[in-house]
């Protein structure tokens, strides 16, 4: 019997539904798998209406997804916020996307490892929630797969404390880099990289660099921009994104720069209060997505170089918001709103996350460099 990891709130999940204050019936594409389409062929909403439901399916992408009505929402959502197709047959006719979301689900060989995705706010409260992510089974002592090893240790350097999360993700791409240009790699090697002089040595190292926080904030706020793009032309989380969008376009003409060092720098402080969650949220990342089934090692080099983006968006995202409500506290709601719609906008899949790299900086692998320039000190 394959062993099941699963984050340790994985099963305390419930979806509030019609509760939800971000249904994820609204401004998504939802996928239609093979069989849920040729199940939809034979069946309507109402024995009055002829339509049968795979008519509210369209090709976007390749991919077959439900199209969505002209409130960007799901036609099958009724005005209370429930499903009409569960109301009408039951949770056996949704396809796999809406049975399974938030739900993440990896096999392996081995194993079956379950996680939870950002995507939903029930589960931002989740993460939120707990002081430090666990699973359920001790992954600390798993077999000599090189690349659950070298999670292993990604996932134990973010949860380390002494570092602060961009000296953490600095570091673990540091190491990730360096293992990856090496012609090959043992757990014996893997294991050196935890040791405490090493990690200290490179921490110390980090220190010692300069990082201006005016580079970070410009290269963040290009690349807020330029994933935000496709989504405002569609007309997608437009209260979200709209907002924060102009004053981004703004910030890129002109700004000043001695008062966008201090605004940075109270930002700084109220960001800091949710430490906690980050740091869950970047261990419940790597978890999920940094190692999937058929990953290697220069896909996983990749798949961190988009969680850092990500995490780098998602924060850009909430300074921004930040700056619009010109409020000193930063609120949760907000910090949720954009963890959530990040996830959502970003949540592509790994050849799409390959194409965009590929096509957006000069090389596929990044150098060291750029991401501490993304993500910057603390």
């Amino acid at each position: 019997m394959k062993k099941e990891i699963k984050t340790d709130y994985y099963d305390t999940f419930t979806c509030i539904a019609d509760k939800c204050s971000f249904t994820c019936c609204q401004e998504w594409k939802i996928a239609v798998d093979d069989e849920t389409y040729i199940k939809w062929n034979r069946l309507s909403l109402t024995k009055q209406n002829n339509s049968y439901l795979d008519q509210y399916v369209k090709q976007k992408d390749g991919t077959r997804v439900i199209a969505l009505n002209e409130q960007k929402q799901c036609p099958f959502l009724n005005e209370q916020k429930l499903c009409k197709l569960v109301l009408n047959f039951g949770d056996g006719v949704l396809s796999e996307t809406c049975a399974i979301f938030p739900r993440q689900i990896h096999e392996y060989a081995d194993r079956k490892e379950y996680s939870l995705v950002s995507c939903c706010p029930e589960v931002v409260d989740l993460m939120n929630q707990q002081d430090k992510i666990c699973f359920t089974k001790n992954m600390f002592i798993m077999d000599e797969d090189i690349l659950l090893q070298i999670r292993t240790m990604m996932i134990t350097i973010i949860q380390n404390q002494q570092f602060s999360i961009s000296k953490s993700v600095m570091m673990i791409f540091y190491i990730l880099l360096d293992i990856y240009q090496k012609e090959s790699v043992s757990k014996k090697g893997i294991d050196e990289y935890k040791e405490k002089a090493v990690l200290k040595e490179l921490s110390d190292t980090i220190d010692n660099m300069q990082f201006l926080s005016l580079d970070t904030f410009e290269e963040n706020n290009e690349l807020f921009l330029d994933i935000a793009e496709n989504y405002r032309k569609q007309e997608l989380y437009t209260s979200y994104l709209e907002p924060i969008a102009v004053i981004a376009e703004n910030l890129s003409r002109d700004y000043d720069k001695r008062k966008m060092v201090v605004q940075l720098k109270k930002f700084e402080k109220q960001f800091s209060s949710y430490e906690k969650l980050f740091r869950n949220y970047l261990v419940v990342e790597i978890f999920s997505n940094s190692l999937m089934p058929e990953s290697d090692l220069e896909s996983m080099v990749v798949m961190i170089q988009w969680i850092a983006m990500e995490y780098a968006i998602m924060r850009h995202s909430i300074f921004l918001s930040w700056l619009l409500d010109e409020q000193e506290k930063l609120s949760y709601t907000v910090v949720r709103n954009y963890i959530v719609v990040i996830s959502r906008m970003m949540g592509y899949d790994q050849e799409d996350i390959f194409e965009y790299l590929d096509k957006s900086f000069e090389n596929l692998i990044w150098e060291w460099g750029y991401l501490a320039l993304l993500i910057g000190a603390e």
